[in-house]
């Protein structure tokens, strides 16, 4: 029945005219078969993307046939696609060796075309991106036309003079002036090797008591001058293989509509660098933060035992003193300083990476994070600048 369906319509796409090839896509001949039917699923999905093409599913092709070689006899394949309604159809041969990926591909063609005639071409790649860069490189091929590529890191060239940064104190120059307090159990302001300061992080430290810790000083009954000396730990479970440790900024007022650049110098391997955007969720609260509720002395049972009315007093006279505790977080994007460089790194890019910062985002909050390997790692002159342009 499955293919009987696919069958009817991808009759009635061909007939279409604003579809101009019905298209089969075989599984691919290979030792490894998963790997040969993930790289035509790739294919077919990538294809689908394209209005003037009606690609099979993959379902209904299992249900026709299994995997074809390159070479598979052209009369077999033609039998194929037309069973399934199809004009055209890809068969190939994929060979594995080690992360060389090699995929011989074979475009049929079922009727005259001028400006499309078969082929069978080979596509190479290496790495653990192998098959989703053959499967845009073939669809290339098909289409005679570039894939669009999402923008990356470095496409626009950094400013030699982006201005005045917008967050407070980047370069750390003015002790902890616009960030946390460091805990100086994890996060250490200091002297950097050469002049000027910078801030430290550890991450291979022993999980419970550096929470127990954080939480303390969060409630105010805990004194960074007199941190507690914590283990040093480098498993799974320590710091590093869990939360991590984020280090944040002042909230910055947000001007949605524009576009920033953040630059940072970073010396070790693996750390980010997130903006985030907030908005104002306080008319959604429906309890007391867990400081607010500290700061009241209520516990959370005497609070859910009171009036619905009273809750609501509570909640919007403490939204009104301390509104920076109901924003919720509604955007997000990092910088990411997986190297293989050691010593001082310097990167800058421009974010959204495309479009502009959406309207609902009120305030924007840098958060120096560090986690996976443990150990230690150095930040400075991290420095939020706004774009010159306007989308």
């Amino acid at each position: 029945m499955t293919w009987m369906l696919a069958i009817i319509l991808s009759l009635a796409a061909a007939e279409s005219p604003a579809c101009k090839e019905a298209i089969i896509v075989l599984d691919f001949a290979c030792q490894d078969a998963q790997a040969g039917s993930a790289l035509a699923d790739s294919i077919r999905l990538r294809l689908a993307r394209h209005e003037e093409w009606f690609v099979l599913d993959k379902q209904a092709t299992m249900d026709l046939c299994g995997p074809l070689e390159a070479n598979a006899p052209v009369d077999q394949v033609a039998r194929l696609a037309g069973r399934a309604g199809c004009n055209s159809a890809i068969v190939g041969t994929l060979d594995i060796q080690g992360d060389r990926h090699t995929a011989t591909v074979t475009k049929m063609n079922f009727f005259e075309l001028a400006d499309n005639k078969g082929w069978t071409r080979e596509f190479v790649e290496t790495g653990q991106r192998a098959r989703p860069m053959i499967a845009r490189r073939v669809v290339e091929a098909l289409r005679e036309s570039p894939e669009w590529i999402p923008p990356q890191y470095g496409d626009e060239a950094a400013p030699e003079d982006p201005g005045k940064p917008v967050n407070v104190n980047g370069d750390f120059e003015n002790g902890a002036a616009g960030w946390d307090r460091p805990d100086n159990a994890a996060i250490f302001h200091e002297p950097r090797p050469g002049g000027g300061n910078c801030i430290r992080i550890r991450t291979d430290l022993a999980r419970d008591p550096w929470l127990q810790y954080s939480r303390a000083l969060l409630l105010g009954s805990a004194d960074p001058e007199h941190p507690p000396q914590i283990a040093t730990d480098t498993s799974y479970g320590s710091v590093a293989g869990l939360e991590g440790v984020h280090y944040r900024s002042e909230f910055i007022k947000a001007q949605p509509g524009r576009r920033y650049w953040l630059s940072a110098e970073v010396n070790g391997s693996g750390p980010k660098i997130f903006v985030k955007g907030f908005r104002d969720c306080s008319d959604q609260a429906q309890g007391l933060p867990e400081r607010s509720m500290h700061e009241l002395q209520i516990s959370p049972a005497a609070f859910a035992a009171l009036e619905e009315a009273k809750r609501r007093e509570l909640i919007v006279a403490d939204a009104a003193k301390h509104p920076q505790r109901y924003l919720r977080e509604c955007y997000r994007w990092y910088l990411n300083f997986r190297t293989e460089k050691t010593g001082w790194v310097k990167q800058t890019e421009v974010f959204p990476p495309r479009g502009a910062l959406p309207e609902n985002v009120q305030w924007l909050q840098v958060q120096i994070y560090a986690y996976w390997p443990p150990g230690t790692y150095y930040f400075d002159n991290v420095h939020l600048y706004i774009a010159d342009d306007v989308h």
